[in-house]
């Protein structure tokens, strides 16, 4: 799934320089990637980098929260709604909200005025143009535990006479890259192989993470008809506690992240079936064949 939405979205990072085409330089980490199908709330400064963020992540799968409906919970909670908020106020509104992760988009700009003069057989002339430094800096946090999630930031190596334009191009860059997983960033010009980052096979189920008797869990939601996972045994409702003996994870990012599945892999998965402890083993295939 997170390969689908991922790969649908377009990449172009270059943009014009004082010297001709210039290509960002960007870096990412990821602790966990947002679900598709959740509720996030983006917050910055910049009105082009955060609607280019909103556009981003819908593409990705996750509702945004209108900015409108934030103004609104601000107001009954009598605060002002500014865009220097402390973040925890932030993080407070998205509990209210209900939202499971706030992204936080954050740009930079110092401008100065580069002359220059010029003399050839028709005359000479000076030329004044203003010169922009930017960067932006991305990254998602967990509203229930307040950790980052992701991060991505990305900048140019010299400044650039088109800033609006810059910003835009900075912002898909440091979006895709901090929701690329490690290992699999090509260059800004080919972006993320999603394959190489996810693996190439999967065994056909989704999970969630769900409030147990004995906590927060990675539980099992859907199980897709005559898949891997089916024909192995998993069913819905079961808790997924490790695979190939990697454990730790709660979400099915953490979980994907840990358990990378090549086609034709193995897995083996350890889980809990009310009070018993059952083993599941199953061969990844690839996506189409889990998606017939």
């Amino acid at each position: 799934m997170y390969l689908l939405l991922l790969s649908a979205v377009f990449l172009t990072f270059g943009v014009q320089g004082c010297m001709g085409k210039i290509m960002p330089i960007s870096n990412g980490s990821q602790n966990d990637l947002p679900e598709p199908g959740s509720n996030a709330i983006v917050w910055g400064q910049h009105k082009g980098a955060v609607g280019e963020t909103v556009t981003l992540l819908q593409k990705f799968g996750l509702r945004i929260v209108e900015r409108s409906r934030l103004q609104q919970v601000f107001e009954e909670q009598k605060i002002r709604l500014t865009y220097s908020t402390d973040d925890a106020q932030i993080l407070k509104i998205g509990k209210i909200l209900g939202a499971d992760s706030i992204v936080f988009v954050e740009t930079e700009a110092s401008s100065s005025q580069r002359s220059g003069a010029f003399v050839n057989q028709y005359g000479g002339a000076a030329q004044s143009e203003t010169i922009t430094n930017i960067s932006v800096a991305i990254r998602g946090v967990n509203v229930e535990s307040g950790e980052v999630m992701w991060t991505g930031t990305s900048h140019y190596p010299q400044a650039i006479n088109n800033p609006e334009a810059g910003i835009i191009y900075l912002t898909r860059s440091a979006v895709m890259r901090g929701l690329c997983p490690a290992g699999g960033w090509k260059n800004e010009d080919e972006g993320c192989d999603w394959d190489k980052a996810f693996g190439t096979g999967v065994i056909g189920f989704k999970a969630e993470n769900k409030s147990t008797h004995q906590g927060r869990q990675l539980v099992v939601v859907t199980v897709m008809p005559n898949s891997p996972a089916e024909q192995a045994g998993l069913t819905v409702g079961d808790v997924i506690l490790s695979c190939n003996g990697k454990s730790g994870f709660q979400t099915m990012g953490q979980f994907l992240l840990a358990c990378k599945a090549e086609r034709g892999q193995p897995l083996i998965l350890q889980a809990k079936r009310g009070d018993k402890l059952t083993t599941i083993s199953a061969t990844a295939v690839s996506r189409t064949d889990v998606q017939k």
